[in-house]
């Protein structure tokens, strides 16, 4: 990679300082934002209103990174759109579009690969390789934009990766997908979902930001998470469940709690009982969906009646939820699918 910095990494006050220390007024910031942000601009050439001595003195200073095309899928049943990008450093991250009426969801990875190995979930096939830069995280959203030619409503940081496990990065993309310069994208439409790190729970409570938090939960006893989630043996669900209830208790934010339905694993009744339990009187809804079909995993979803009615059992002790279908499940869109595919035909 080029060893010019790849300025979709500055912050917009950093960007500010960098061009005041070669003479430039803060506003040439903002403009600069906008180029990237707005505008899709990866050449400082197409800056038309910066004058060419800035552009000439910023391409030798910086360079604006941008992703390449690997792979793509569409979804004929919902419209899903599945992307294998690649990376500068020839790695590659999947990035997911999701189009409904009314709203356009872009789904970013976080990491290439993951540490974490839930047994449900394909992101950790593979191994982990290193964390994504503030710069990739932005490009997936950017290069979704481009490829869709539409605006992107909403982002979830779902993708391949712990988000808290790259807390800084993301933190800045965040900022920079809500910064009105930026992507101008509402801070209550982008959601950072976490496997349970209890410390990156606490600190984004410090953050100030309206973002919204959903926590992959998928059991709500020790001996089966730690099972699907290995994490919980670090933080269990007694620390998890603390640390999220100051989490809404600072913010005054509702948590979303993420529970993939596995046929004969965790949507019995009694599973139901155990979870309306662990949540009473949390200020939370949960998210029901059936597991995507990853045979490898040996995971199945349930029925769709079982899954009617392990929602109807949260609804009758009181507890909000949804049931959520799996979206592009004719196109393998679970985390780390294409990916892992693309190394089996390699």
């Amino acid at each position: 990679m080029s060893e010019r910095i790849d300025l979709k990494d500055l912050s917009k006050e950093e960007l500010r300082n960098a061009l005041a220390a070669i003479g430039q007024p803060p506003y040439r910031a903002i403009q600069v934002f906008t180029w990237m942000y707005r505008e899709g601009t990866a050449s400082f050439e197409h800056m038309e209103n910066l004058p060419r001595g800035l552009r000439e003195a910023l391409s030798k200073r910086y360079r604006i990174s941008s992703l390449k095309l690997l792979d793509t899928k569409r979804s004929r049943l919902d419209g899903t759109i599945k992307y294998l990008l690649k990376l500068e450093d020839g790695h590659a991250i999947e990035t997911v579009s999701l189009p409904e009426r009314g709203r356009a969801t872009t789904c970013v990875s976080s990491q290439v690969g993951c540490k974490r190995s839930c047994s449900f979930c394909a992101s950790s096939v593979l191994g982990f390789e290193r964390n994504l830069t503030t710069a990739e995280i932005l490009n997936e959203v950017l290069f979704v934009r481009h490829d869709t030619k539409s605006p992107v409503t909403h982002v979830v940081f779902m993708g391949i990766g712990e988000p808290f496990d790259n807390y800084r990065n993301v933190m800045k993309a965040v900022r920079i997908l809500n910064d009105s310069d930026g992507m101008n994208i509402g801070a209550r439409r982008i959601t950072v979902s976490t496997c349970g790190i209890v410390p990156g729970i606490e600190a984004l409570s410090r953050e100030g930001l309206q973002v919204e938090l959903s926590v992959s939960l998928h059991a709500a006893e020790d001996v089966l998470r730690t099972r699907l989630v290995p994490v919980n043996k670090r933080y269990p669900i007694g620390d998890l469940m603390a640390a999220c209830r100051e989490y809404t208790r600072r913010t005054n934010r509702i948590i979303t709690f993420e529970y993939v339905l596995m046929k004969g694993v965790n949507c019995a009744d009694r599973d139901a009982g155990k979870l309306a339990s662990l949540l009473r009187g949390m200020k939370c809804k949960v998210n029901l969906i059936a597991c995507n079909q990853i045979r490898a995993l040996g995971y199945e979803a349930p029925s769709r009646e079982e899954a009617k009615t392990f929602l109807e059992r949260l609804l009758a002790h009181g507890v909000r939820s949804t049931l959520r279908r799996s979206r592009g499940e004719d196109i393998d869109a679970g985390c780390g699918q294409l990916r892992v595919a693309r190394c089996e035909r390699e």
